[in-house]
């Protein structure tokens, strides 16, 4: 499987207890996907957890039920492919994956004002992480923006167009950056 197809999920810790348990340190909105039976991606190898305990967040992989075993995988990172992320984990109305996001083109009506490369969680949202348009950027203005993903400057959200439309008051954001 190829790297773009794949999401990372979570973090592996150290181990826990005697039986092969190692803490889960998420990464994602969709905690229900750590469930008995899923298989997730981790150094080339496909996992299937165990036991999952939300309480104490640990997890336990067949094949990896005794400490030695387990310490295997202590520092690692546990990925999930897209097809799964999106079959496993359900959406609410105008929500989206990151990945769905990422690389859209931010637009206005009338030009493109840059391509998401990331997303910044903050304590009220979120915030686009914006690479300038070359033309842009070639006209002096800075290399990187932000955008609050609101209402008030965001008006579409199309992934399949990959293009997130925008009012004017983010070219504002923009110029005064």
């Amino acid at each position: 499987m190829r790297s773009r197809d794949l999401v990372l999920v979570a973090r592996l810790g150290k181990t826990i207890g005697l039986r092969g348990c190692i803490r889960l340190h998420n990464l994602s909105d969709f905690p229900s996907q750590f469930k008995k039976g899923v298989s997730f991606f981790c150094a080339g190898k496909q996992l299937v957890i165990k036991a999952y305990n939300p309480s104490n967040r640990s997890i336990l992989f067949e094949g990896y039920e005794s400490v030695e075993k387990a310490c295997e995988l202590t520092n690692l990172e546990l990925y999930q492919s897209v097809e799964r992320t999106r079959k496993l984990c359900k959406l609410k109305k105008d929500e989206f994956f990151y990945f769905d996001i990422l690389g859209c083109g931010l637009r206005i009506p009338e030009r493109t004002l840059g391509f998401v490369r990331g997303i910044v969680e903050t304590g009220g949202g979120y915030l686009f992480e914006v690479e300038t348009d070359e033309a842009l950027k070639n006209a002096g203005l800075p290399k990187i923006f932000f955008v609050p993903y609101a209402d008030r400057f965001v008006s579409s959200i199309d992934t399949q167009k990959r293009e997130i439309l925008c009012k004017n008051e983010a070219y504002l954001i923009l110029e005064n950056s």
